[in-house]
């Protein structure tokens, strides 16, 4: 039985789901990043692509990161408290974990990270701390230098262990 392209790309759209969402906030425009790198690896001459699973990586993350830069200008006119949806997975249940404790804990890490990372910082620290991949793997995957990786993942530990937000809010927002 021969596998298709839909098929070969179906066992790491969960994979690629998380990761758009984690970096994206929005189930919605999560699903958009992954339908887009489907198109492109459709497209795609697979003969040259080695590693299908860090190739989609890498492009999820592009897409991810220019739907923010772009969402960025978005966001600055948006008046109110913007948070990411939450996520309804097959059980009904939110997200992986099974006690609300813990589902809050992680929603709440998640905010932390929307808030006081930049979209650079956000990625490179989703990429080694939710899925372990290593400076050197992060580093092809946005095309950055090892050493940069390294610095903006010690970067991003930092402002995420900060006491206190980046951004103050207008009180009249």
């Amino acid at each position: 039985m021969t596998t298709t392209i839909a098929d070969e790309f179906e066992v790491h759209r969960p994979r690629l789901f998380s990761l758009a969402y984690r970096l994206l906030g929005s189930a919605e425009e999560a699903e958009d990043a992954v339908q887009d790198a489907y198109l492109r690896y459709s497209g795609a001459d697979r003969a040259g692509i080695e590693h299908p699973a860090a190739w989609l990586a890498k492009v999820v993350t592009n897409l991810c990161l220019n739907r923010l830069t772009s969402a960025r200008a978005r966001r600055e006119r948006y008046v109110g408290t913007w948070l990411p949806e939450p996520v309804v997975t097959g059980n009904g249940a939110l997200g992986p974990l099974e006690s609300a404790e813990q589902r809050d804990a992680v929603s709440m890490a998640m905010l932390v990270l929307l808030e006081r990372l930049t979209p650079t910082e956000r990625a490179v620290y989703v990429l080694r701390e939710a899925f372990g991949y290593g400076h050197r793997e992060i580093a092809g995957v946005l095309d950055l230098s090892e050493a940069n990786c390294r610095q903006v993942y010690r970067r991003a530990v930092r402002r995420v262990g900060e006491p206190q937000a980046r951004f103050e809010p207008a009180s009249e927002q």
